[in-house]
């Protein structure tokens, strides 16, 4: 046995569970956030929602080619130039996304816990809309 089967074998079996397990928890938390009508004006559960498609757009766009080249030894960076210069940009954007929306829900949780008002103020869910949208811009650049 060789590293590299070694290696293979470990992406194709833990990059299974780790799929199935995250594809099913994340979905669990858009569909509990997205139908809680109390959750909806919530910041960090807004930050939270976000969170967890950011995390099914990784499983989904990058995760898979990971398993499937495991499972097949087809490496589509390879075979595909638009996949081969896309997915360095979906890496870069997605990964700081999400570790952004979790951060982003701990200092809302901050905000929201604070004893002073003007602090409690600052949570907000029109200035979470806009702190979002201004991650999305800056890590698409």
């Amino acid at each position: 046995m060789s590293l590299t089967y070694i290696g293979e074998q470990i992406t194709l079996y833990t990059g299974s569970i780790l799929f199935i397990a995250g594809i099913f928890g994340n979905g669990m938390n858009i569909l509990i956030f997205s139908t809680v009508r109390n959750y909806r004006t919530i910041p960090t559960t807004f930050y939270f929602l976000s969170g967890s498609i950011t995390n099914i757009l990784y499983l989904l766009l990058l995760l898979t080619t990971r398993i499937v080249t495991a499972a097949n030894g087809i490496d589509l960076t390879r075979t595909s130039l638009a996949w081969c210069k896309t997915r360095p940009f979906f890496v870069g954007f997605l990964a700081p996304l999400c570790f952004t929306c979790s951060c982003l829900a701990t200092i809302d949780q901050f905000f929201v816990t604070s004893q002073h008002v003007n602090i409690r103020r600052l949570s907000n869910i029109k200035w979470a809309h806009r702190i979002l949208i201004i991650s999305i811009i800056f890590y698409s650049f």
